[in-house]
């Protein structure tokens, strides 16, 4: 009896050891967040007391940063597709996408209009889609002049900086809205290119924008557009002018500087296109 007692009081005290010794292992298991980050494979909170979330919902994070990385690796803005809408007497041309040098996907190109009265209210449609045919995202870009002029050419840029917007883009459709303007600018500015040379990597134009019109003109804006050697527009420029208004038979000195460095893409020509408005006809 003795002996049968002492041996059950060991298995007791046996027992009781290994309960002691598996509790501070279970309450460790229940407190360490790496613990829980690891095993856990259905919780979808956050651990409390340490703020990590759980392991489903890192897992696809970091699969999605994999994911974008390879898809930055393999992508090709050079691929995607651009297309206009038909638009009656309006015409977008020239369009040239770039990556630039800070990462910057660009959208280029021009607005021409073919018909026979100035345009106004001029605004662009973009509709951006994927591979499979559907639309990741669109915007809207409003132009920053008012008059577009019979047989004129408007340049335009419009700027994705988010990777994560751009990296999924297959084709680009281009769309524009637009009111007709009947009457006819009694102004008229032209633009001549006097001179242009190269010194120290900057390239200088100098030229003069004179009003052959037979009215004051106001609201005076230049744009400088340059190509690649296959008419698509690389980058824009917008020249300061002194003098915003020009009276009749009025002329205004202007020049230009663009320095050509790793910043610049590569151009083979340009273009000026000059902007107005009737001073007398405006408020």
């Amino acid at each position: 009896m003795k002996i049968a007692r002492s041996k059950i009081i060991q298995l007791f005290l046996t027992a009781v050891i290994i309960i002691v010794f598996q509790m501070p292992i279970v309450s460790c298991q229940l407190k360490n967040p790496v613990a829980k980050y690891i095993s856990s494979e259905t919780q979808t909170g956050e651990d409390e007391s340490s703020g990590l979330s759980s392991s489903s919902t890192t897992k696809e994070e970091e699969f999605s940063d994999e994911e974008k990385e390879n898809k930055l690796v393999y992508f090709d803005y050079k691929k995607i597709k651009t297309e206009s809408t038909y638009s009656i007497g309006v015409k977008i041309k020239n369009c040239n996408l770039v990556l630039d040098y800070f990462g910057n996907l660009i959208l280029f190109g021009e607005i021409e209009n073919l018909s026979s009265y100035n345009k106004t209210s001029i605004e662009l449609t973009f509709d951006f889609y994927d591979k499979k045919g559907e639309i990741i995202f669109t915007d809207k870009l409003p132009v920053n002049i008012n008059y577009l002029r019979i047989s004129s050419k408007l340049p335009f840029s419009y700027i994705i900086k988010d990777t994560d917007k751009y990296i999924d883009i297959s084709k680009i459709k281009i769309g524009i809205n637009y009111k007709d303007y009947y009457k006819l600018l009694e102004g008229n500015a032209v633009v001549r290119k006097e001179t242009f040379y190269y010194k120290d990597d900057i390239l200088h134009i100098d030229g003069k924008i004179i009003n052959i019109g037979e009215s004051k003109i106001g609201n005076l804006t230049l744009f400088a557009t340059f190509y690649n050697n296959r008419d698509g527009v690389v980058f824009i420029k917008k020249c300061y002018l002194p003098k915003q208004e020009l009276l009749a038979q009025e002329q205004e000195d202007f020049s230009l500087e663009v320095l050509l460095s790793k910043y610049t893409p590569d151009f083979t020509h340009y273009n000026f296109e000059v902007f107005f408005e009737d001073s007398v006809k405006m408020p």
